[in-house]
């Protein structure tokens, strides 16, 4: 059993207004790591090692990158996004050898841990009930975060559907107090994980952004999903899960859900997270999805992993992260900037791992 989210060494990263985007590797709910890489098949015929070459040539990285790689250099690479709204960078690793203790430092860096920005978490059991969110709270700054709930309209301030905006109108000509906001936040939360339980991506509630305009979460996941052809390729079993949960067989990994209560700005950003966990045959995976969060950004789906090669271990994480922030005007300018921010942690995090297994 993985620990409770938290922080972890991977990170949050979040639109600012104004379509600027700060992307930030080192405090955010561990849950957020990572759509699963790894690039093996399940059955044990397919586990056959192949070479750091071939793997790399498979996700389309640089011939430049891939010797810097193959060196034993930490790479940072862009892959093909989906959308203009999607932002994705990957770092690589190849280390010689395979540790010993190659899942518990796996295992560590995406433990989680109570730090900086993450203010409560809790774990959804099962079906879920409203006590599993008894922690959900609106901290920091509760009554200017209530008003915003009360206030609530279509656009980007909330990120709610339609029916979840006039309920909140109508909390505004009752009570209206901020035990009350809470309640009718932990209400929420819970009708979207069991929308999300019940039909997967395809259930999950839209966004209203207003003029007759709705954003579809699950659709960009889609993308996010699609976009890993070489999943698709080398870990059909896991990608068809990733695709069809919860229709598909899951019986090859365990899987968590929790809510998750980031400060951004000074306010509270509540998450839904799906961690998914695949540990076989010296290939070590986990996988994060968040399929709801309260602002700022509008979900993720991202990948870590290791995969034996002749060469050794090869190390390798994949953030897709769905933000209007670098859509729209100028996006094409907007991409690179928020890339280029998002990069040095994931290095800091990969120097972190070089150092323990050398």
């Amino acid at each position: 059993m993985l620990p409770p989210p938290g922080l972890s060494l991977s990170s949050f990263f979040h639109p600012l207004r104004k379509g600027i985007v700060k992307l930030g590797w080192s405090s955010l709910v561990g849950v957020m790591v990572c759509a699963c890489f790894i690039l093996g098949d399940l059955s044990s015929a397919a586990l056959a090692v192949p070479s750091a070459e071939e793997v790399l040539e498979a996700l389309a990285i640089s011939d430049s990158d891939q010797a810097a790689i193959r060196k034993g250099e930490i790479v940072r690479w862009t892959t093909t996004e989906g959308s203009d709204r999607e932002l994705a960078v990957g770092v690589a690793l190849l280390v010689p050898g395979t540790p010993t203790n190659l899942a518990s430092l796996f295992r560590e860096a995406v433990t989680y841990k109570i730090v900086g920005s993450v203010t409560a978490y809790g774990e959804i059991s099962g079906t879920g009930k409203v006590g599993d969110f008894a922690g959900v709270k609106l901290e920091p700054n509760g009554a200017d975060e209530a008003k915003r709930y009360l206030d609530a309209e279509p656009g980007d301030t909330l990120n709610l559907d339609a029916k979840e905006i006039a309920a909140f109108q109508v909390l505004k000509t009752q009570d209206g107090a901020q035990p009350a906001v809470e309640a009718l936040v932990r209400g929420k939360l819970l009708a979207r994980y069991h929308a999300y339980r019940q039909s997967g991506l395809s259930g999950i509630p839209s966004y209203d952004r207003g003029d007759g305009e709705t954003f579809q979460l699950g659709q960009d996941i889609l993308l996010a999903t699609n976009q890993s052809q070489v999943l698709e390729k080398f870990c059909e079993k896991f990608y068809q899960i990733l695709l069809k949960y919860p229709a598909v067989d899951t019986t090859p990994i365990e899987d968590w859900f929790y809510w998750v209560n980031v400060e951004v700005f000074g306010r509270p950003t509540f998450i839904l997270s799906h961690r998914m966990l695949f540990d076989h045959s010296g290939i070590f995976v986990t996988a994060d999805r968040h399929f709801y969060a309260s602002h700022e950004y509008n979900g993720l789906q991202s990948i870590a992993g290791t995969l034996p090669v002749k060469e050794g271990s090869l190390f390798l994480v994949l953030y897709r992260i769905s933000t209007d922030g670098v859509a729209g005007f100028g996006s094409s300018m907007k991409h690179p900037v928020a890339r280029g921010l998002m990069g040095p942690y994931m290095e800091e995090m990969f120097e972190g791992i070089r150092a323990k297994v050398q």
